[in-house]
């Protein structure tokens, strides 16, 4: 599985100078130091089987074999002299009992040519720079993160730190960058020690630092919307999510690869990275905020978005009947939008006393409950309805006891009057009436308008005798 962002997009005015940095250095490594390693380990090879050691050794290797891991026998047996001169030539743990041995046996001549290949094998970069669980030097924590076993590991790892730390450094700037990339690397190799405790096996690459810099990732863009390019076997797409949905995924690839995956890959390396540059990151954050982020990943178009994509195209072609058609059926589809339903009244204001202007704005004083659409929009469009048509049949008793409820929750007294005063005449009865006549009444007797809330008094009597 591989889940890897796809809309980074480096500002060339503050380029990721560190990022760049850090992928020349493990190139320059990886071609100029590891490419000698050919020449270091053909010297070394050379040394062992022109000296004493192959015909002093190879008994030696046996009696190891049986007291020491009698479970390779079979491997021996199987096997012959390449599995015992790889070991013979490879494996730390032979090496040390055999000194052991050899120091207590006082073998001086043959300790000093197994000590002279030691040192000259010891020379390639996986042992010089690596690190070794069951022996971590300083250099080999700080060194094996420059070091590739490929061309293809070195590659890989390249590409993730490009892809990622493109948008990190960006957000963080290039010298917290690199302190939290050496620091996921040292948490990195931490874990991967804490596990692998014991093991003579060097570990060399850049993936527990890149899995760090996947971590500062989730930690800069959080709930953040990007955009993910996803692989599973040979199923692959794209997907939207927010950044932090993407942290237990890569948790789980890893943890799944280590019980189910490929024995020569450190995964838990992959996952002290992730969350020391996750955790490290959020620290970071609390302290000082990002320096800049990627731009938001763009939501898809609603279907509301489209519908008036699809009237603003018929006005620039000047086909204004049917971008008024259109947005009297968008309408009907979406009578909750706001923006269609003022597109379909500014298209059909042209014809005021039009079927499909009267339900425009029949559509807008329906929205009157929703306590989400801003009771402006209903203040203007009810009185730029009465001003452009000489038949407001859209202001039907039902339209107008909602917009006289939403005019007493704004307090706007005056609309909500006028509005009292409409549904008088229209000899409404409705019990929500009296309420919002009473409302009213105590609002001018709060300012000391007894008059007016005489005649509002005196109205709402009139319609109780009528």
């Amino acid at each position: 599985m591989l889940i890897i962002p796809i809309q980074n997009k480096p500002d060339w005015r503050r380029p990721p100078l560190m990022c760049f940095a850090l992928i020349a250095i493990n190139l320059l490594v990886f071609v100029f130091y590891q490419g000698g390693d050919e020449a270091r380990w053909q010297k070394a090879e050379n040394y062992y089987f022109s000296s004493d050691l192959p015909e002093l050794e190879e008994q030696r290797f046996l009696i190891y074999v049986n007291e020491v891991r009698p479970e390779w026998r079979t491997q021996v047996d199987a096997q012959g002299e390449d599995f015992v001169y790889r070991e013979l030539l490879w494996n730390p743990e032979f090496h040390h009992w055999l000194v052991r041995h050899l120091k207590e046996e006082g073998e001086a001549e043959w300790l000093a040519q197994r000590q002279h290949f030691a040192k000259l094998r010891d020379r390639l970069s996986s042992i010089a720079y690596g690190l070794v669980p069951a022996e971590p030097r300083p250099s080999g924590l700080i060194g094996h993160m420059f070091l590739h076993g490929s061309w293809d590991h070195l590659i890989g790892n390249m590409v993730f730190l490009l892809l990622f730390g493109l948008s990190v450094e960006l957000a963080l700037g290039g010298l917290w960058f690199a302190g939290l990339y050496l620091a996921g690397g040292l948490a990195a190799a931490g874990l991967h020690m804490a596990v692998e405790a014991g093991s003579p096996v060097p570990m060399v690459g850049a993936s527990g630092a890149v899995s760090a810099v996947m971590g500062m990732f989730v930690a800069v863009y959080g709930v953040r919307r990007m955009r993910f390019f996803y692989t599973i076997g040979f199923i692959f797409g794209e997907f939207s999510a927010p950044a932090l949905m993407v942290l237990p995924l890569w948790l789980a690839k890893e943890i799944f690869g280590y019980f189910y995956g490929d024995a020569g890959i450190a995964y838990w390396a992959h996952t002290g990275g992730l969350l020391a540059g996750f955790v490290f990151t959020l620290i970071l954050l609390s302290y000082r905020p990002a320096v800049k982020q990627m731009p938001m990943e763009d939501e898809p178009p609603s279907p509301q978005q489209g519908a008036i994509a699809r009237i603003d195209r018929f006005q620039e072609e000047g086909k204004l009947l049917e971008a008024a058609q259109a947005a009297t059926m968008a309408i009907r589809q979406y009578p909750q939008s706001l923006p269609l339903i003022e597109r379909a009244i500014a298209l059909t204001a042209s014809a005021p006393e039009s079927e499909a202007y009267h339900r425009a704005n029949l559509a807008l004083f329906a929205l009157a409950d929703n306590t989400e659409i801003d009771a402006r929009a209903l203040s203007n469009g009810y009185h730029r309805y009465l001003q452009t048509s000489t038949n407001p049949r859209a202001l039907t008793p039902k339209a107008c006891l909602l917009l006289a409820r939403r005019a007493a929750r704004e307090h706007d007294w005056a609309w909500l009057e006028a509005l009292l005063r409409r549904l008088l005449r229209q000899r409404v009865d409705h019990p929500l009436l009296p309420k919002l006549g009473m409302t009213l009444v105590n609002h001018y007797r709060r300012v000391g308008e007894e008059a007016q809330a005489r005649e509002i008094l005196d109205l709402l009597q009139l319609k109780t005798s009528v």
